[in-house]
């Protein structure tokens, strides 16, 4: 078994690296893209967070409840659960077009704002963790 902090490490490293991603796709006005990369990204950094505290096998997808076992630990994630209510609806919208109602394609269904808004609780869930991973 990886020690808690390598395995942190690497996770974190992704996270760094899909927001970097997110980034260049809110550059180029792909919304759904962003949108998806972000809910990705945030996924990634909780993920590192509950490695960096022992955790082994983290099977969850949701926003919410990853952000509900980091707030088990670290009262400073209660925010990121409610974040997680918006950034949990991107995870299958983003991409699929029968999770939408006909006609709706996802890449005309999501706003600048929706990428906006997504980017930022992303970068926001990654220095959080980034920050308390290191207490």
């Amino acid at each position: 078994m990886r020690r808690p902090y390598e395995q942190m490490r690497r996770w974190l490293d992704q996270a760094e690296h899909q927001l970097e991603v997110t980034e260049s796709l809110l550059e180029s006005g792909f919304w759904s893209d962003v949108c998806f990369m972000a809910e990705q990204t945030s996924q990634m950094a909780l993920k590192a967070f509950l490695y960096g505290k022992g955790e082994r096998h983290i099977f969850l997808h949701s926003i919410q409840e990853l952000a509900s076992e980091c707030r088990r630990l670290d009262d400073a994630f209660a925010e990121v659960v409610e974040w997680g209510k918006i950034l949990d609806r991107y995870y299958i919208p983003t991409r699929y077009p029968d999770a939408l109602a006909s006609p709706a394609v996802p890449f005309r269904s999501f706003t600048q704002d929706d990428a906006r808004q997504a980017r930022r609780y992303a970068a926001d869930i990654v220095e959080l963790v980034k920050t308390h991973s290191e207490q």
